[in-house]
């Protein structure tokens, strides 16, 4: 099974998971769908299913149902959280990008990123920059965030425990975040010079704008890997010492009470 409705993880599972020393070779996403309203509509994780689906469309899928299922909520403003252990590939993006343009304005999608994933590969990073200009809100999860997704899909009433090296490794991806962010594609320069083209119209599927930019930016530069890129060595996560005494409900609210 790859899909958990209501269900939390156990310790173990998000350890093994969300730690960003092991090179895990599966994905996991955890997501809460909520309205206005501070309470969650939908929300659960999905694993992988090898060599058949990833767990972002698995989990974009079962979003699509929900809001199939409630045609009276379509004018609804949902806000969608996705915590992923991995950054989503190349062909996940796409889905992301056609799913965000179905639900047009009544969607935000917030994407919580613990690692990322081949990121030295052209198209995966490049897919994120198009996340990002279809309005994704993209971000490195830090102490926060992980505590945060702690509290919300494993257990309110323990603490989080990170492993050795978190703070070093999140600031890393942040870093290879920023810079991607900060780079000149030539698609994104000739669609501000030019008013007509936009990524998000609806002469254009989100699919076609991606494999135009993709294939326009390879003909124009080949990226080169930076010095500071390095495949991380797998490792057995190492427990910090216990955090100090923090009130997690003065900062995560609970949306619901889990099943």
């Amino acid at each position: 099974m790859t899909l958990f409705i209501r269900k939390i993880l156990s310790e173990e599972e998000f350890n093994d998971n969300f730690n960003t020393l092991d090179l895990v070779k599966k994905t996991l996403v955890c997501f809460s769908l909520e309205d206005k309203k501070p309470l969650w509509k939908l929300w659960g994780y999905a694993y992988n299913n090898p060599q058949v689906e990833h767990a972002e469309i698995i989990v974009l899928r079962e979003l699509s149902t929900f809001f199939i299922s409630n045609p009276s909520k379509k004018y609804s403003k949902y806000n969608i959280t996705l915590y992923i252990t991995y950054s989503p590939c190349l062909n996940c993006c796409k889905e992301i990008c056609k799913f965000i343009n179905n639900s047009k304005e009544n969607v935000t999608l917030n994407l919580n990123i613990s690692k990322l994933y081949n990121f030295h590969e052209y198209n995966n990073k490049i897919s994120l920059k198009i996340l990002k200009e279809y309005g994704v809100q993209v971000k490195i999860m830090n102490l926060e965030e992980y505590e945060e997704c702690f509290y919300l899909f494993v257990d309110p009433k323990e603490k989080f425990q990170p492993c050795e090296e978190l703070d070093i490794q999140c600031e890393q991806n942040q870093i290879e975040l920023d810079y991607l962010w900060s780079e000149e594609f030539e698609f994104f320069r000739r669609k501000r010079q030019n008013s007509a083209v936009s990524l998000a119209s609806e002469d254009l599927s989100p699919s076609h704008d991606i494999d135009a930019f993709i294939s326009l930016q390879k003909d124009i530069t080949t990226p080169k890997k930076k010095e500071y890129e390095m495949e991380s060595q797998a490792k057995t996560p190492v427990k910090l010492p216990p955090m100090k005494d923090v009130d997690h409900k003065e900062r995560f609210k609970r949306k619901l009470p889990f099943d």
